[in-house]
């Protein structure tokens, strides 16, 4: 099979079948296809079904495709993509769900730049409708159709390991969480530490694992890398993190930072954590990123209420809350938990870490 020399090596040549697959999205990246691709059609979808789609309509707010290697491209009306099925809710962005039955030529919508497939629900007033594409087919390899669950990393039972965790929880998307975990990822293996990072929730992408490799860290998983086109596919988000945290973990690794995805409260079920007494001892510090005071607020109150007794930790407060000094100031002298910000103050920020670190 010949490879065209485009942007990437995802992109694929015509078939001899006569299927045209344009791209590989980043979210069908973790199963190793076989070539010429092969599709059947699957009335009763699964999540993380990989599915061929065909592009009807591009949204020119929200036009791109990452692939496995992070690359982004901008989708053109006719293209055909491999992607996986799941479900998105995102309170700023789309939100959509795998549907319950499947025809070829049946409408669906792009949920992410991730490549994630899904019936829209819920949009945000400024993306409008997501790209809207065509069902062609569900993937095919040997006797049966593919799902990320297929190359799947193997969920870990048994007590954790006793590596420190720091946790990075936020009010919501697009509270600063990626950005405070790579400054501490960069300054802490700047300092000759090993460090391994992990995303517990969330819709499949890479973008944000990529930039924790970038920053230094020695291995990076996410909930995708365990079968999860979406955390919003599953109940709970223990067994998923508890085995992120048991293939991070190596006796020469000196700590884990984990970013915990989308808001305490959501769709993505973070809140599903703290039930998890055993993580939460794990930690030595927990960092919550917020945009706003009353986010910071109601952050604490809820963990307040909602952290077994025992387990509570240090916790700072970072995000755009603390982009000003009034912030930061009003945070500290009415609730009496330090904040720093990433850009501003990020030895602030990293001493707070290394304080965790060595009382643990």
């Amino acid at each position: 099979m010949h490879l065209e020399n485009s942007v990437t090596a995802y992109h694929l040549n015509r078939l001899d079948s006569g299927l045209l697959a344009d791209y590989i999205s980043s979210s069908a990246g973790t199963v190793d296809l076989s070539l010429p691709i092969k599709t059947c059609q699957n009335p009763q979808p699964l999540p993380g079904d990989l599915v061929v789609v065909c592009i009807r309509e591009v949204n020119p707010a929200y036009p791109m495709l990452e692939l496995p290697d992070g690359t982004e491209l901008s989708l053109t009306r006719g293209n055909i993509i491999v992607g996986a099925l799941g479900s998105r809710k995102a309170l700023h962005g789309f939100s959509g769900r795998v549907p319950s039955e499947l025809q070829v030529g049946q409408q669906l919508h792009l949920l992410n730049k991730g490549g994630v497939i899904g019936e829209c629900t819920a949009f945000h007033r400024d993306l409008e409708w997501p790209t809207q594409v065509e069902y062609l087919g569900t993937v095919i390899q040997g006797d049966g159709k593919v799902n990320l669950g297929d190359s799947a990393l193997p969920l870990v039972e048994g007590p954790l390991p006793e590596t420190p965790l720091v946790l990075v929880l936020g009010t919501c998307m697009n509270s600063g969480k990626t950005t405070v975990c790579t400054r501490v990822i960069e300054a802490f293996v700047a300092r000759g530490l090993r460090v391994n990072s992990g995303k517990v929730a969330g819709v499949a992408c890479r973008q944000d694992l990529l930039a924790m490799s970038r920053s230094g860290a020695e291995r990076v998983l996410s909930f995708h890398d365990f079968g999860l086109a979406s955390s919003s596919d599953v109940d709970s988000l223990v067994p998923v993190t508890r085995s992120l945290v048991h293939h991070l973990a190596s006796p020469d690794t000196d700590f884990i930072v984990l970013e915990m995805g989308d808001g305490i409260l959501g769709g993505y079920h973070v809140s599903t954590l703290f039930s998890d007494t055993e993580l939460f001892d794990r930690q030595v510090c927990r960092i919550v990123c917020a945009n706003d005071l009353m986010g910071v607020w109601g952050s604490l109150q809820w963990m307040e209420q909602n952290v077994q007794e025992g387990c509570t930790g240090p916790i700072l407060i970072s995000g755009p809350v603390t982009d000003s000094g009034e912030g930061v100031d009003y945070i500290e002298r009415n609730w009496s938990v330090p904040a720093a910000n990433p850009f501003d103050s990020p030895g602030k920020l990293c001493s707070f870490v290394q304080k965790s670190l060595q009382s643990c």
